[in-house]
């Protein structure tokens, strides 16, 4: 039987329709855990247990599960921030993670990071056109009055004025320190812009103004995204595919309009059920309450990770690891019993 994350086309469609942009083949990342005087490792955290991802030229890819599911870790092991246990991943025609140095500074220009955390990932001591200018400056793409100019063409860009040039991170909003993120990566023209929760940490309307700015770039500059978060709306919002990551593995991948509408992985019904509904008078007899604690990665359960929460596991979920199989087109899942979320499919009560 195929591992939990096998198939011969993770990517959720047909490759004859789409450039595939970055590949992710297998991957692993194993965090040692280790005691004792020696410092001898007796375990380690699985963030990422083998996971195979496709993500396509020009699209919006959302990653979304539970915090510490592996999406922030594999959004950094693609640019080379984590080194990978194992497996691959390429970048076009390169090989992200066994690259030289040499190809891995230029490959650096198409591939951009926008962090979670506005403030943490500025220099206080820069100022923001210090900030900006400096990827430009390492690539020596421009110098004197042209990278200025540049870092000034940038900051209207992204809706920061000229007169803000001189001001230091603790001067700005969160908001405005986000743009100022934005910029400094698009300085370099990337193919792939990572957004890793880039929202999470502002309020409701600036996230609104952000994800706009980010939609009006990628239609300006036919940019890549792999928005990593974990709220539903906001990826709905972006995105036109989902990820749905559990526990170091990917369960669900499809359209979102599709993974919205009909999920076919009962911990997506699960997620998606449990988004908060501003209408107070909306029926909410359909919430579906997950039993029990998220296991441990130091320590995942055999055969479906998702098998000890799960509302419908059946004996054999305990043993088999389910494949990631294709139940619609372009719809995928990782689950023994997913035909029975189909419409008109009678769920499987829960036996173990």
């Amino acid at each position: 039987m195929a591992t939990n994350q096998q198939l011969d086309n993770p990517a959720g469609g047909g490759t004859d329709k789409h450039n595939v942009l970055v590949s992710i083949r297998d991957i692993k990342k194993h965090f040692p855990i280790k005691k004792g005087f020696f410092n001898k490792q007796v375990g380690a955290v699985r963030a990422l247990d083998g996971v195979n991802l496709d993500v396509y030229e020009g699209e919006t890819l959302g990653l979304v599960g539970e915090s510490g599911c592996g999406k922030s870790t594999l959004g950094r092991i693609i640019l080379r921030l984590l080194p990978a246990t194992s497996g691959t991943v390429t970048f076009g025609d390169v090989d992200v993670l066994n690259c030289d140095a040499t190809t891995m500074k230029r490959l650096r220009s198409d591939m951009q990071i926008v962090f979670q955390n506005p403030y943490a990932s500025l220099d206080p001591r820069m100022t923001v056109g210090q900030s900006i200018s400096e990827p430009l400056d390492v690539h020596k793409v421009a110098t004197g009055d042209a990278l200025r100019k540049r870092v000034l063409e940038l900051m209207n860009l992204v809706g920061l004025s000229a007169a803000m040039y001189d001001r230091y991170p603790h001067e700005f909003s969160g908001g405005q320190r986000q743009r100022v993120g934005i910029a400094r990566a698009l300085a370099l023209n990337p193919k792939l812009i990572v957004a890793d929760e880039p929202v999470s940490a502002l309020d409701v309307s600036v996230q609104a103004q952000i994800l706009n700015l980010l939609i009006d770039l990628r239609k300006e500059f036919g940019l890549t995204y792999l928005f990593i978060a974990h709220n539903l709306d906001v990826v709905r919002y972006i995105s036109d595919r989902i990820a749905v990551m559990y526990l170091g593995s990917i369960v669900e991948i499809g359209n979102t309009k599709e993974v919205y509408s009909n999920p076919l992985h009962p911990y997506t019904k699960a997620l998606i059920s449990a988004a908060p509904i501003p209408d107070p008078d909306v029926d909410r007899s359909g919430r579906i309450i997950l039993q029990g604690d998220l296991p441990s990665p130091a320590n995942p359960p055999s055969g479906c990770r998702f098998h000890t929460r799960c509302f419908m596991a059946q004996p054999n979920c305990i043993t088999d690891v389910p494949p990631l199989r294709e139940i619609k087109p372009g719809h995928f899942s990782a689950c023994h019993y997913a035909e029975t979320l189909l419409p008109g499919g009678t769920l499987p009560a829960r036996t173990i």
